[in-house]
This record gives structure tokens, sequence and C-alpha cells, in this order.
């Protein structure tokens, strides 16, 4: 029964997203469109915060689930911009609101797990210390979530296909010789 309840609310809350910024909407608002309680609300959540970071939590696990381990991460970077795109109005709705904390700490969090793991996996884990690893797959991080938040601040009007075509293509171009700069710099 959790997961049903937890699972209307969340719909609900990306419904309501299509029309109205995250701090126009209420957990008053999503209760009395889920038809539950405000105990039932926050036994299973803390705050409609609590409920975006999940929201987002489940879909990028779906996405980077959806690939095997072969697939480039051009594909997997792309998927989760299509993700942006096709939530468009929400996103924007997120992104325009007072508060977007919670889509700073997902894009944030999203892109650093994913970008770490690439950089591990493409460079060769036991040519570089790790130290060297974070900071490169911390350079791109800040490098893809500011071109992440460019786009959508420009009403995503690049493709996704467009936009992951073109990260894929720098991260190509520089990942060596970042890495090698970053180790002889440590």
């Amino acid at each position: 029964m959790a997961n049903f309840t937890e699972r209307a609310i969340i719909e609900t809350l990306n419904e309501m997203l299509k029309a109205h910024t995250i701090d126009k909407i209420t957990v008053k608002d999503l209760t009395e469109a889920c038809g539950i309680s405000r105990n039932t609300f926050y036994y299973h959540f803390h705050d409609k915060y609590d409920v975006l970071t999940k929201y987002f939590v489940e879909q990028t696990e779906a996405v980077l689930n959806a690939h095997d381990d072969e697939e480039s991460w051009e594909n997997n970077f792309f998927d989760e911009l299509r993700f942006f795109y096709e939530n468009k109005k929400a996103i924007n709705h997120i992104y325009k609101s007072v508060d977007r904390e919670a889509l700073d700490r997902f894009v944030d969090t999203v892109v650093y797990d994913f970008v770490r793991g690439i950089v591990a996996e493409e460079s060769g884990e036991d040519e570089y210390s790790e130290r060297t690893l974070s900071l490169a797959a911390e350079f791109y991080k800040n490098a893809l979530q500011g071109a992440v938040i460019s786009w959508i601040d420009s009403d995503m009007k690049e493709s996704p296909e467009e936009l992951a075509h073109l990260f894929n293509s720098v991260f190509d171009g520089t990942k060596k010789d970042l890495l090698d700069s970053i180790e002889r710099a440590i």
C-alpha cells in the first residue's frame, strides 16, 4: 500500500509541476488532489521537496538502469537530457521557482556520480590516483552541470542529441590531457 500512495503523491506533484512552480504547490494541494490526509503524506515524505527528490532519483535510476555497461556515456547523458526535455514544463517550473535547491542537488549528485564512473571506467582506474579521478570528475561535473543549467535557462533550445554529442566530443578530446595534468600537479 505504501508504494501505491507514494507513487500517487509523486505523480500528482509531477502533474502539478506542469502548471505551477514548486513554490506555488503546497502539501495541502497534494493531499487534496490525492485524496489523502496530511498525516498520510507526512508518513511517506518530509515535505514537497522530499517528493521532488524521490521523483528525480527514481527517474535517474530508471535511465541509468536502462543501459548496459557497454553503452557509451553519450547515450546515457542523452537519456538524462531527454528526461529533462520531455518534462520541460515541470523542469522549467522547478528552475524558475524561488527555491530550486532540489533541482540543483539532483543535477549535482547525478552528474557527479555519472561522470565519476565514466572517468574511472574510460581512464583505467589503476593508471591514475583516486585524487586525480575525483578532481577530474569534479571538473567535468561542474562543466556539465553548468551546461545543463544554461540549457534549461535557454528554454532547452538545443536538442538533447546535440548537447550530448557536443559534450561527448569535448569529453573525449580533453579527458587524457586533463587526467595527466592533474596527476602531474598533485
